[in-house]
């Protein structure tokens, strides 16, 4: 378990790193950002990004199983592969 909390830390972090580096170079953040607006931006696109990653997860479980719901009703039961 401890791994696990390891790892994911380690992934929040990169998240932040990269967000960090997207706001510097197309210039949302800038000498004058205050540390506030820096968090606020960076927590808005943090949960942008998880809410895409679900969304498209989401929708990938969906087309697989009406995939696959189609193929067991042209085999009678049965997946054909």
């Amino acid at each position: 378990m401890g791994t696990l909390l390891k790892y994911l830390l380690y992934a929040l972090i990169i998240v932040i790193i990269y967000l960090l580096g997207v706001g510097f170079y197309e210039g949302t953040f800038n000498k004058d950002s205050t540390v506030g607006e820096v968090t606020s931006d960076v927590t808005a696109q943090t949960k942008q990004m998880i809410k895409d990653g679900y969304d498209k997860t989401k929708d990938a479980v969906t087309d697989e199983f009406s995939d696959n719901d189609s193929k067991t009703s042209e085999t009678g039961g049965f997946i054909a592969k």
